[in-house]
């Protein structure tokens, strides 16, 4: 199954007070004047940030009653309205895979957001399978070769069992990561993974990219996720 996720990713790889001023009374022999008001000096300029999430995106599908941020310079494309043919590729090798497994969203690290390194592309896609059991679902992250990890986190009272395996294949390495949890009568999955090429390309010396490293920022995409309940008339 793992292997068959890889190349459903591979195929679309390849497609950010007022400040007061004091004054002091002097006493006077004479008749008590009225004293002018100091001149009040200049409010200090505060400066203003930007919101914490300024950099970041909401992705949110009240059919499935989720959301999850993501990268404001990453690419979403939703497979409803996607002319990308490598996601109509991606969602019938899942057909054949995944009886029932709909390919609902996928983000794309851009191919040059690390210039001058082995990396050749990083995806996540959110994967919805109503058709799957809860036990059925979490069995989608048990590993199915021998270079693996597992385990699991929880995402607002919803846990995910996650598998992470790597591999390689005509010089490229590949580092996966799978998550499947089951809520609101579905399973959901996100299935990310990160390419890396090889660092020499018979012209040019690359810097190698820190595969572990950029998978962690997709992982951070499934943190953020959030969960509400969905009614009987979604799909």
């Amino acid at each position: 199954m793992l292997n068959s996720r890889r190349s459903i990713s591979f195929l679309l790889i390849l497609g950010s007070l007022a400040f007061s001023g004091c004054h002091t009374t002097h006493a006077h022999s004479g008749p008590a004047q009225p004293s002018a008001p100091p001149a009040q000096p200049p409010a200090p300029t505060v400066a203003k940030h930007p919101p914490r999430d300024s950099a970041l995106s909401v992705y949110h599908n009240p059919a499935y009653g989720i959301s999850f941020r993501y990268p404001r310079t990453y690419l979403l494309d939703e497979s409803s309205d996607s002319e990308n043919s490598s996601i109509a590729e991606a969602q019938q090798q899942l057909d054949t895979d995944q009886p029932g497994a709909t390919l609902v969203a996928l983000v794309s690290i851009p191919p040059d957001a690390y210039p001058n390194t082995t990396f050749l592309g990083g995806t996540l896609q959110f994967v919805v399978n109503q058709t799957l059991s809860p036990s059925d679902c979490h069995s989608l992250a048990a590993p199915d070769d021998d270079a693996f990890t597992v385990g699991s986190t929880s995402v607002q009272g919803l846990t995910l069992a996650w598998v992470q395996t790597s591999s390689a294949a005509l010089g490229t390495s590949y580092l996966n990561r799978d998550y499947a949890g089951f809520s609101n009568g579905a399973c959901y999955e996100f299935l990310l993974q990160v390419a890396i090429s090889p660092n020499y390309d018979g012209d040019h010396q690359f810097k190698s990219a820190d595969a572990p490293k950029i998978l962690h920022q997709l992982s951070k995409i499934v943190s953020s996720l959030q969960i509400r309940p969905v009614s009987s008339e979604a799909p």
